[in-house]
């Protein structure tokens, strides 16, 4: 377990470094943008003790629990799920992050609220698109969403 948490410690360590560390929103941030965020990490976290990209949401849970148990995210199953629109966040799994930096999207509510949904691209931005850039937009493993 202290080796594992080491693991994450330093992955968290590496993914804070770009991203920011704080359990609390950064000025301005709300709290769909902290989620997203808090995922982005997790998933760079998998990546860095497991040398290979989450296969399952559970693995991202995991570290989203670790990283609860020293405060840095809130608690795990908030975390997973959108607070606009009440669905957990699609999560797309098995992504190589380091093979190349691109906008494709990683993860993105599944309906969002008011025409508009906050999505994690790969390159870690979280943007807002409308209905209309979503339906345009790229996504990563060729992934496509269903009825969302």
């Amino acid at each position: 377990m202290l080796r594992q948490l080491c693991a994450v410690f330093f992955a968290a360590a590496i993914a804070a470094a770009s991203s920011g560390c704080s359990s609390q929103a950064q000025s301005g941030e709300d709290e769909t943008t902290t989620d997203l965020r808090s995922i982005a990490r997790a998933y760079d976290s998998v990546i860095g003790m497991r040398r290979k990209p989450p296969r399952s949401v559970d693995e991202i849970k995991q570290v989203l629990v670790d990283f609860h148990d020293v405060g840095w995210v809130g608690p795990p199953d908030e975390v997973l799920i959108s607070s606009r629109d009440g669905q957990p966040y699609v999560i797309i799994l098995d992504v190589d992050l380091g093979a190349e930096i691109s906008k494709d999207v990683l993860a993105y509510e599944k309906k969002g609220a008011e025409g508009k949904r906050y999505v994690l691209l790969t390159s870690r931005d979280v943007i807002q698109m409308t209905d209309d850039e979503f339906a345009q937009a790229s996504f990563a493993q060729r992934h496509k969403p269903t009825g969302e």
